[in-house]
């Protein structure tokens, strides 16, 4: 057990305490705000104050985790022993900054609830983010920190042991658009066949006419090998569908469609179906008649989520999630770089900063989708498969969790996504 003395005791404090020594060492601990306790105690034990007099490992606080405002922090961004930091203390201590205001402000998105430039979808962009700015923002840079705080208190308590995590891998996969020519009904289907003419593509013209003819495969019915690759390795994948009524950024197939009820009955016999809350439920009422929707189709309850655009507002939308059932939500990542947005791989329950409470929704981080890949960074498959080997095996070495994030169209190894599914294949092998 460790022992960790603060002056004062808070919310804020307990949620990161927890995060980091529970969740990410598996090692249990207390909190008292009595130097008497604290200074009789013999075991492990960190000194979390400005209080240098006392014995145990010294942790120089700040404020933040003591305040219940949220305003603009001034952060800095220093070069150490531990590379770039934030929430700098005396530099000549072992533990340069507070590692514990540093991991908060991270996870629980602090610099999202203040003013930011969003991009043209109102996104936090990673420009935006102290991790872009401080170079550590393609780091899981929480647990790298945790990793080295507990080398420091095992050398100065031995006894202490802590319960490693294992690496984990949720493999998951978005349908936007079921299919790419079938069950779009008469006007779409005539709209995709002017559009084509008009852009002179008379191949995409045959190549519809002959999937809508039974004589060739729909390319973005990729299911029977979801479902094969899936079994074949043993592993349950997280399905999202996109339920919502068709708009600007929501053209997936009806779900009164026969085909699509019929393939996505076929999808829950061996997947998780979350559901992939549309553009438009960011401004009105209807997620919780897309989840309705959506579970009359395959009879079962949905928990899971992921948002369309993967737009996030704080505390908006996963208070919204909240409301509607959800317990899981795996949309926490960039759409445009490699990296990670709450500065960890690992999951984590969402806390509320304008509640100040932690959760119940528990957050599954992401570093990438195939579509940053391939269209923001215009990788080639081997350069890609080079990026997704390195985050795989730092991951690994964190005992993390990585997070796949793949479309239904990009498995179809076809014009634009040609050598793609042989990059996902490729993870499966890395991921063993």
């Amino acid at each position: 057990m460790l022992l960790v003395y603060s002056k004062n005791n808070s919310s804020r404090l307990n949620y990161i305490l927890k995060f980091i020594f529970e969740e990410l060492l598996g090692v249990k601990y207390i909190i008292t705000t009595e130097k008497e306790e604290y200074n009789s105690f013999n075991g492990a034990k960190i000194n979390y104050s400005t209080d240098d007099s006392l014995s145990g490992l010294w942790i120089c606080s700040t404020d933040l985790l003591f305040s219940k405002k949220i305003e603009k922090q001034e952060l800095g961004i220093f070069n150490s022993s531990w590379g770039n930091i934030i929430f700098r203390t005396p530099l000549n201590i072992q533990i340069p900054f507070d590692i514990f205001s540093a991991s908060f402000y991270l996870l629980s998105r602090y610099e999202e609830y203040l003013s930011f430039n969003p991009d043209e979808h109102n996104r936090f962009t990673p420009e935006s983010s102290i991790a872009f700015k401080a170079g550590f923002i393609s780091k899981s840079i929480i647990n790298i920190w945790t990793k080295k705080l507990f080398e420091i208190i095992k050398s100065k308590f031995p006894d202490l042991e802590c319960q490693k995590k294992k690496f984990q891998f949720i493999s998951t996969i978005d349908i936007d658009n079921a299919f790419a020519y079938k069950g779009k009904g008469f006007y779409r289907t005539l709209g995709g066949f002017s559009k084509s003419v008009l852009k002179g593509s008379f191949n995409e013209v045959k190549n519809r006419i002959l999937v809508l003819n039974n004589k060739l495969s729909d390319h973005y019915d990729t299911y029977k090998f979801i479902r094969e690759i899936h079994l074949k390795n043993n592993i349950i994948p997280k399905v999202f569908v996109l339920s919502g009524k068709y708009g600007k950024y929501d053209k997936n197939v009806k779900l009164s469609n026969p085909l699509f009820r019929n393939k996505l009955k076929e999808l829950s016999e061996f997947c998780e179906i979350g559901i992939h809350p549309s553009y438009q439920s960011n401004f009105n009422d209807s997620l919780k008649e897309e989840l309705q929707n959506l579970e009359s189709v395959i009879n079962k309850k949905i928990t899971i989520s992921r948002q369309h655009f993967l737009i996030l507002n704080f505390p908006a939308t996963y208070r919204r999630l909240i409301e509607s059932g959800i317990k899981e939500d795996y949309s926490l990542g960039y759409s445009n770089i490699v990296g990670y947005r709450a500065g960890t791989c690992s999951p984590f329950n969402f806390y509320d900063l304008l509640l100040e409470k932690e959760t119940e929704l528990k957050i599954y981080p992401f570093a990438f989708m195939e579509r940053t890949l391939r269209q923001r960074l215009k990788l080639t498959p081997i350069e890609a498969k080079k990026i997704i080997s390195e985050n795989i095996k730092e991951i690994k070495e964190l005992n993390g969790l990585f997070v796949s994030l793949w479309h239904n169209e990009s498995l179809g190894d076809v014009d634009y996504w040609q050598g793609w599914k042989l990059v996902y294949e490729q993870i499966f092998n890395l991921t063993k």
